[in-house]
């Protein structure tokens, strides 16, 4: 694992080099810098991409298929999560009114992910923990990392006991060298029609947003564990379905998100919907 461990570091350095993660706001993407050709590659792990947005993001869409068409190309291997975040740009959940049809996607903890990360323009994306910048350095950020071994294997087992209105989590930590971390714990939900300010500057009120993140299962922090290598490790979880005036979590279109966060990055995350 010492040759693994410096061949990632080698990689992580020289990209540092070449990769700008400049910051760029909603309003200043040049549209031939939006769309970017995803090459061949054998991805050998797996990868999350945060990305930061709003509902009053002009150019947030453009990011979104930026994410899908990694996700498109690499399937599994890519786990793309959507935070909308605070400020001028995003609409909170406590602005829903199902009723107007207004509905607002942003949580607290999508706003303290957001502070955490410096409060940068949107869109905003964070590969793996290691790399961030705006939606036209994502493609190559994520090239990187997908070809970086992983030492640890996650299985999900989320059940939605439907009477009970709940979901039952169970994780499966497999490592292959000892580590430590944070084990984070998320729901995200598919298919939510909410409205999307468009690069055009209108609105539509039928867009689809997905890869929503809705909550987190174990703390906004995680829980800090202790792995052992060769030695599994098992997590156990219960949280409600969400039905307010706030949120209406369709149970059909919820996934967990499970990634243990370590110092050096995200070393692994898996991506499992939720058996109804």
């Amino acid at each position: 694992m010492k040759n693994n461990t410096f061949f990632r570091n080698s990689i992580l350095g020289a990209a540092a080099i070449l990769l700008s993660s400049a910051m760029v706001s909603c309003d200043d993407i040049a549209s031939d810098d939006r769309y970017f050709e995803v090459e061949d590659i054998t991805p050998v792990r797996n990868i999350l991409i945060e990305d930061y947005t709003g509902q009053l993001c002009l150019n947030c869409p453009n990011a979104h298929e930026v994410m899908e068409a990694l996700e498109e190309k690499y399937g599994e291997n890519v786990v793309p999560v959507s935070i909308h975040a605070s400020g001028a740009l995003a609409l909170n959940r406590r602005v829903t009114n199902f009723a107007s049809g207004r509905i607002g996607l942003g949580t607290p903890e999508g706003a303290y992910y957001y502070e955490q990360i410096g409060n940068p323009a949107l869109p905003y994306g964070v590969i793996n923990g290691r790399f961030s910048g705006a939606s036209e350095t994502w493609t190559s950020n994520a090239k990187i990392q997908l070809t970086l071994p992983s030492a640890l294997q996650i299985n999900i087992n989320p059940v939605a006991d439907i009477q009970a209105n709940e979901i039952k989590i169970d994780i499966e930590l497999m490592p292959e060298e000892n580590m430590e971390g944070q084990l984070m714990v998320w729901i995200i939900e598919n298919g939510i029609v909410a409205q999307q300010l468009m690069p055009d500057k209108t609105t539509n009120k039928e867009y689809v947003h997905n890869n929503v993140f809705r909550a987190a299962v174990n703390g906004q922090d995680g829980e800090a564990v202790t792995l052992t290598k060769a030695q599994s490790h098992h997590s156990s979880y219960t949280i409600e379905i969400r039905d307010n005036k706030e949120e209406k979590w369709n149970p059909e279109n919820l996934y967990v998100v499970s990634f243990l966060k370590t110092p050096a990055g995200v070393e692994q995350v898996k991506k499992v919907k939720v058996n109804i």
